[in-house]
């Protein structure tokens, strides 16, 4: 009896050591994967965008559709680093692009492609004015 309880004894040691360890390694990994987290493989000369649409009222599930549509054949193409679609929680006619591209040449290029040319059809009559492109500067 005496030895189950010195094993138990140990385990509980063993395994409250353990935990005390596990907590202190997910804390220093966290703050390690913080740290760790690097700026986005912008090249000198790339271009990083944000493109935003406006569904007209009730054109929502139209829109976003057409727009999902795109999402996979520009993650092809040449020069595409990163091509993210976002909806607003707060208004669900607004739709926004996040976009990193590695020249002004391939986001040229992109604009010429058979699923952007199609786009604008699809689109027709189904959006307001209010988007547009905004080109931004990676600083950091």
């Amino acid at each position: 009896m005496n030895l189950g309880g010195t094993i138990m004894d140990i385990n509980r040691r063993t395994l409250l050591a353990s935990g005390t360890t596990l907590a202190g390694l997910s804390v220093l990994t966290g703050e390690t994967m913080a740290q760790g987290t690097k700026k986005a493989d912008v090249p000198k000369g790339g271009v990083v965008l944000t493109a935003a649409v406006k569904a007209k009222p009730g054109q929502e599930d139209a829109v976003k559709e057409a727009l999902l549509g795109l999402v996979e054949p520009t993650r092809k193409e040449p020069g595409c680093l990163c091509y993210n679609l976002h909806q607003s929680k707060s208004d669900p006619t607004v739709f926004m692009f996040y976009e990193q591209w590695v020249s002004k040449e391939a986001l040229d290029s992109h604009g010429k492609t058979p699923h952007m040319t199609a786009l604008r059809g699809k689109l027709k009559d189904k959006t307001d004015k209010g988007g547009g492109v905004v080109v931004y500067e990676l600083l950091e």
